[in-house]
């Protein structure tokens, strides 16, 4: 595109890179550009994290008030929504460790050594007996999940819990899918060898 005045060409004309020079170089309007343009992107993305649209909505504000203050220091070795996407991720993430979980999840194994998952039932819904046994389970779990190693651990939440493919997921961390693929298969190892004393008649 030709350099032509702003009064000439309306900025949703310019591409990302355009408007993140925009911005740049001092034109703060540029953003909302680049806002109006990955908002819902962006608010479908968290919902796949969280299922409470307010929740949602705070994320997503969150999110580009985060890409707003660095987009000064951007550079263009990625794409601008590659970089928002990270942002948006990470900051999922971090809301979801902070908030207790109502649910958790058991896991066991198929024939091609992938863990699945199934929702352990509401206790409320459940006999006594049967609540507490899945009280110590959801317990033998979250100590489990936390004693893997913090790259494991966080791709494994990632693919497992948020339901993330392994391409989304190598590129929230940085890494190739291989490299992904080689801590989720340890992250599963790891977790049958810890939980395998807890859920016996299941298959790890």
């Amino acid at each position: 595109m030709q350099s032509q005045s702003l009064e000439s060409v309306p900025l949703d004309c310019y591409d990302d890179a355009e408007l993140i020079e925009q911005f740049q170089n001092g034109d703060t309007a540029a953003f909302d550009t680049l806002f109006t343009r990955y908002q819902k992107r962006t608010f479908r993305l968290v919902q796949r994290f969280v299922s409470n649209p307010e929740d949602a909505s705070d994320l997503t504000q969150d999110a580009f008030i985060r890409a707003y203050q660095g987009l000064g220091d951007f550079k263009s070795q990625c794409q601008f929504y590659s970089w928002l996407y990270r942002i948006t991720v990470n900051l999922c993430i971090d809301f979801l460790r902070k908030k207790s979980r109502s649910e958790v999840l058991l896991y066991d194994s198929d024939e091609s050594g992938e863990l699945r998952m199934a929702n352990i039932a509401d206790p409320r819904s459940e006999s006594p007996a049967k609540a507490v046994e899945n009280k110590e389970l959801r317990a033998h779990i979250r100590r489990a999940v936390r004693r893997l190693p913090p790259k494991q651990r966080k791709i494994f939440i990632l693919r497992h819990w948020n339901g993330l493919s392994l391409k989304d997921i190598a590129a929230v961390v940085g890494r190739s899918d291989g490299t992904v693929k080689a801590h989720l298969l340890h992250a599963h190892r790891n977790l049958r060898k810890h939980l395998r004393s807890y859920l016996r008649e299941a298959e790890f």
